[in-house]
């Protein structure tokens, strides 16, 4: 379930959602969007058309698991029967040579004495037949298990997140009033979205005189640090798209909100 809701201190919707999370299996991973307009009647149709975009992304992700889940149900079920049609030839290939002893009362049948002779020698050959028999069957069986033993997946360790090199050009203090802030970064251009994200958390406990923060990331070069300067008179507007990185706000009211793609704010702040 989507929504929109617009921010008092621009006056632009924004878009949030949850989609799908592959490790927890449910549709608890939440998405933010800047819908980049005033107008209500145009941020609802364009909810409606995020909402159709992530849908196929839930279905898609959804169906994949359940593939998955599929083969590995039948990929157990035909191991379970491959043990299960071994151990029968097996019997079956040992079961002739003791139906044959067995039968070999059926032509005593002439006198006592005869019966009485067969009835003594019968055991002392069938006997030690059948642990041998029993033995080689047990011996088969436990090969069994080398045979279709399947090789583990190795396990892919996720790559840790860790704050990339920054530079704090400038700190602005806009109220002591309400104790709001902003804070001016330069960071390498090709940082992660999650690596920035943890700088901005971090940079917010450093400053935390600050109750209301606005942090700006910008590319460590020449245009990103003019910008982190304030003169963005020295910067053309292209240079400014592609410098200006990310921008996190942080209040006890709304929370905290993270945009990896800031340049629909440029002439705001």
């Amino acid at each position: 379930m989507s929504s929109i809701y617009r921010k008092g201190r621009d006056g632009y919707y924004y878009y949030q959602t949850y989609i799908y999370n592959p490790e927890t299996k449910k549709k608890d991973k939440r998405i933010f969007h800047s819908l980049s307009t005033k107008d209500p009647i145009e941020a609802e149709t364009k909810q409606n058309e995020l909402d159709i975009q992530y849908e196929k992304q839930n279905d898609i992700k959804s169906n994949s698991s359940k593939r998955s889940y599929n083969f590995k149900l039948k990929s157990t079920i035909a191991i379970i029967v491959g043990i299960i049609a071994i151990t029968t030839l097996l019997v079956q290939y040992f079961s002739p040579n003791t139906v044959k002893q067995n039968n070999r009362p059926t032509i005593i049948e002439q006198s006592d004495i005869i019966i009485e002779d067969k009835i003594d020698v019968i055991p002392k050959v069938a006997v030690p037949v059948k642990p041998i028999i029993n033995e080689q069957i047990n011996s088969k069986i436990e090969k069994i298990p080398d045979v279709i033993k399947t090789t583990p997946e190795p396990e892919v360790a996720e790559p840790k997140v860790i704050i990339p090199k920054y530079t704090v050009e400038r700190v602005e203090k806009l109220s002591d009033a309400f104790k709001q802030g902003k804070v001016y970064v330069t960071i390498d251009k090709n940082s992660s979205n999650d690596s920035q994200r943890l700088l901005c958390e971090n940079l917010t406990k450093r400053y935390s005189e600050f109750s209301n923060i606005v942090i700006c990331l910008y590319a460590n070069n020449r245009a990103g640090k003019e910008l982190a300067r304030g003169n963005d008179e020295a910067v053309s507007v292209e240079e400014q798209k592609r410098s200006w990185l990310a921008m996190y706000t942080y209040n006890s009211v709304e929370g905290e909100y993270f945009d990896d793609n800031p340049s629909g704010y440029l002439g705001i702040y």
